[in-house]
């Protein structure tokens, strides 16, 4: 009444195929959503730093807009800054392209726009509104676009 012992070993054999096929399927599914979680991680970072030049270059460019506004020595009163803000145009292009020529980011040049409040506004109430638009892209894949306004007034002589 003794068990044939080498009948039982080669029909285990079978079962071990089996549970090592099962273990490299499971093993390959984990490396594939690592990898994927991975991908998804440098996918979020890149939009991120993209992002963030982004808004810092439309942030510069409000910045320089408020310095074509409010030069040294110059009248501060709402006239004047209305007069500036219709000739930032031109200039304004070129300081844009500087501002991209002079960094290594993978940005377009911002588009700067300044734009006077409706005449039907009081005159304690008139305002410009400053609004930077700047857009990254890298490689063509991810294009990021932010936008910055500021707004502005006229300093009242007293």
């Amino acid at each position: 009444m003794y068990r044939n012992q080498s009948s039982s070993i080669s029909s285990q054999r079978g079962n071990v195929y089996i549970i090592a096929i099962f273990v490299i399927v499971v093993m390959g599914m984990l490396a594939l959503n690592l990898t994927r979680i991975s991908w998804s991680n440098q996918d979020t970072l890149t939009r991120e730093v993209l992002g963030s030049q982004a808004s810092l270059l439309a942030q510069s460019g409000n910045e320089w807009a408020l310095t074509h506004l409010f030069p040294l020595d110059e009248a501060d009163d709402f006239n004047s800054l209305t007069a500036r803000c219709n000739s930032l145009g031109t200039s304004a292009t070129a300081a844009a392209n500087a501002l991209v020529a002079n960094s290594d980011i993978p940005c377009s040049s911002p588009t700067i726009s300044c734009d006077a409040s409706p005449e039907n506004i009081p005159d304690d109430l008139k305002y410009l509104k400053v609004t930077t638009r700047a857009t990254c892209n890298e490689s063509n894949v991810f294009e990021v676009e932010r936008e910055e306004t500021v707004w502005v007034r006229g300093i009242k002589d007293e």
